[in-house]
């Protein structure tokens, strides 16, 4: 009689352990288990060697197995969040998951199922909701789009890039003034405040508009330009810290600088 074949071997590898002190696998919206997902993905790298395998009861854990091959680099970057270390994506997907679990009330621990395996510990919901606040003299710029107000402090709202931006006030004189350029792209002169979270995005909190100027829509392009035919070298991120730089403090969001 002949012999079943033998089973094909398991995969030698590592495997991680990423568990959330909140919901439960029958409770966890998916689409929110799928942010969990996309970080810890990105935190761990070599995507095409570390794989899904499936979720534990109880609070929701999140299983993983590494290739053998990719273990040394997935272990290397685990240490280094752990250490404080880590750069790049991989702090960035650090500091999402911290973001993720803060906004479900949860802390979170990643664990190497290997003997005596690399811990790395999210805190969420225990890290105290910082905010730091910088009030001065700046610019916005931006396409205005709206202007409303019956008293005397009106308020406009302007599109800059894939943002909308509120919170910004004036008087009526100049109000009546930037009325003649609804649509059109402007740069607002005064003194806003800016609030930064403990995730390092700044929010612009109120602006008052003091003067305005108009703008067109290739002035940063041909400016750009222009200093590229400076005779120097530029590197690969070049372009992006002169955005950074022409945004300021409230570049990250709401189009302050």
């Amino acid at each position: 009689m002949a012999k079943p074949p033998n089973k094909a071997p398991r995969p030698q590898g590592s495997e991680y352990q990423f568990r959330i002190d909140a919901y439960s696998p029958a409770t966890m919206p998916m689409g929110r288990l799928a942010q969990y997902m996309a970080e810890l993905a990105t935190l761990l790298g070599e995507r095409d060697a570390v794989h899904f395998r499936g979720l534990t009861k109880g609070s929701t854990i999140l299983n993983a197995r590494v290739d053998r091959e990719a273990m040394p680099k997935v272990r290397a970057r685990v240490v280094a969040v752990r250490a404080g270390d880590a750069s790049g994506d991989t702090q960035r997907a650090f500091n999402n998951l911290n973001k993720l679990l803060r906004a479900d009330n949860a802390v979170g621990v990643l664990r190497d199922a290997a003997p005596r395996g690399v811990v790395v510990r999210f805190p969420g919901r225990d890290v105290a909701e910082e905010k730091f606040t910088v009030k001065q003299q700046g610019s916005i710029d931006g396409i205005v789009t709206g202007i409303r107000g019956k008293d005397s402090s009106i308020h406009i709202t302007l599109q800059s890039e894939t943002q909308q931006i509120s919170g910004c006030e004036t008087t009526r004189a100049i109000a009546k003034q930037l009325g003649a350029k609804l649509f059109e792209p402007v740069r607002l002169f005064g003194k806003g405040k800016w609030t930064r979270d403990a995730d390092g995005t700044w929010t612009l909190e109120n602006f008052r508009v003091e003067s305005f100027e108009a703008l067109r829509e290739t002035q940063l392009t041909d400016a750009l330009a222009a200093l590229r035919d400076i005779p120097t070298e530029w590197g690969d991120d070049a372009y992006q810290e002169l955005i950074d730089m022409r945004k300021g403090p409230g570049g990250s969001k709401n189009g302050g600088h």
